[in-house]
Order: C-alpha cells, then structure tokens, then sequence
C-alpha cells in the first residue's frame, strides 16, 4: 500500500525502512502507532519541512543532529490533560504526599517528559490545596521546544476548559477551574495562574541520551515510554532508579508497558491501578 501527497509516495518498505532506522539511531519506537495514523503524520511531516520524499527526510535526520527534535515535535501523539486519570491523582494524594504535609519535609519532583504542562500544572495545584508547594522543588523537561514553551506559558485552547474542570471535579468535588486560571480574557484561550508553577525549573532534555544529575523523591514519566524499545525502557528505568532517593516514587502511564521488567530493577508496586511504583 502506497499513500500519496501530491506525487509523493510512502510505501511500506518506505515506512519501515524509517522507523527502523530512526529506533536504531534514537531507540524511539514507532510500533505503538496505528499505520494509517502514522502515513498520515509523516505525509504531514514532509510538508511542513518541505521535503520531496521518506529519503530526502532521513538524510536530514542523519545531517542534522538537532533536527529529531521538531520531527518529533511533528509526528509524536500528545497524550496529557489536566487531571488526567483522576484515580492517579487521589492515590498520590492518599498514599504519597500526606506524609509530606505531616512532617513538613522538603520534596523533590521531576515530570520527565512533560509535554505540554498539564501534568506539572495538576501537581501544583494539588500541591497548593495541601499547603506544600513552598517546601517543593521540580524539575519539568520534555524534548520538545515547542511543547516546553506551551507548557510554560499555561495558555490552552477554550476548547479543553469544560474537560479539564470535569477532570478536576472527577479528582476533587466541588472544585472550581476558574480558580486556578488568570483573571484575563484571551480570546480563544485560557490561562492557568503562573503560582501553580513557582516552584518549577523547565529544561530541555532528551530521556535516552542526556545524563541524570539531581535526586528526586517523586518521577513522572507518564505515557512517555510508549515511543521506546524494550532495550530503551529498560536503560530509562535504571536511570530513574539512580536518580530517586531511597523510598522515591515513580510514576508511570496507562499505556507504558513496562511490568514484566520493572521487578527485575528493584522496584515495588505502591499501587498497580495508579501505575506508582517504589524504589526498594
């Protein structure tokens, strides 16, 4: 089967040839995609960089070092929203953070691969309504320029408000978005309040490659891990045990299959339906 943007093709052999190569050189995994999905997004690809073919977009991976960056800035699946998965956000909340509430001990977070905030700005809201946020430090980095600025900014499209309020009443009842969004109107946009994130230092950073330097208590690494070979996940998961404290959380996604090796690493399940784990 061959799809076609103007008279360009993408064959099969075409198709695979890329992703293979591209898990190879990066270990970013592409089999977690649909095929039509991802024809449709490289088809995309090609034209937003105005490239004439799958070969002409791999020569510009192999000569640009940088340039995996806005390529996967333009084929990645964005899977966050406020509040996402409310069931996490009440575990963390029961089972993690009131600890932190009763002995006033300082905290350390790091969302490895943040996308676009939602995730980092749920925290600090859930930090803020358990009083904890001033003895809280965190760390947000995605590879993804585009998205870290998204992210940094707070402004998301009026579309999303009516889900993330429901979110967030799913997490907290009787809980009002309105609270947490900036008091000016943007026309076609909203803004969440730059005091959810006062304790956040953004950064870029790619998860395979770039070295691990600070300890944290907790890790997010939500739905990040879908776009990486076992070999990839497993390399990952043995940073983020170095990079924790004794007893340190990790966070992981619905969609992240790692389970049938996370044991092998030393870590426990705190609670398998939130997909929270904790170094042994």
């Amino acid at each position: 089967m061959n799809e076609t943007r103007g008279n360009i093709e993408i064959s099969d052999e075409e198709l695979h040839s890329l992703t293979d190569a591209i898990q190879q050189r990066h270990g970013i995994d592409f089999s977690c995609y649909e095929v039509k999905s991802l024809r449709r997004r490289l088809t995309r690809t090609l034209s937003v960089f105005n490239l004439e073919s799958i070969h002409e977009l791999w020569m510009k991976i192999l000569r640009e070092q940088e340039f995996i960056y806005p390529f996967m800035d333009e084929i990645s699946v964005g899977l966050t929203s406020l509040f996402r998965d409310s069931s996490l956000w009440k575990a963390l909340e029961k089972k993690v953070l009131l600890e932190y509430t009763k002995k006033e001990k300082p905290l350390s977070i790091w969302h490895a691969g943040c996308s676009t905030g939602e995730e980092v700005y749920s925290m600090g809201i859930l930090l803020q309504e358990l009083n904890i946020q001033d003895n809280t430090k965190a760390w947000a980095t995605d590879i993804s320029n585009k998205s870290l600025k998204i992210a940094q900014d707070g402004e998301y499209h009026r579309m999303k408000f009516a889900e993330y309020n429901k979110n967030l009443n799913e997490y907290k009842l009787n809980r009002n978005l309105d609270k947490f969004t900036e008091p000016e109107t943007l026309p076609n946009h909203f803004k969440l309040k730059r005091s959810l994130i006062s304790h956040v230092t953004w950064e870029h950073h790619n998860l395979i490659s770039d070295e691990f330097t600070k300890k944290f208590d907790i890790i997010f690494c939500r739905n990040v891990m879908i776009y990486f070979d076992v070999n990839s996940k497993i390399k990952l998961f043995k940073k983020f045990y170095n990079s924790l404290n004794p007893g340190g959380i990790l966070i992981i996604g619905f969609y992240d299959a790692v389970l049938p090796f996370i044991d092998s690493i030393d870590f426990e399940i705190l609670d398998i339906d939130s997909k929270i784990f904790i170094k042994k």
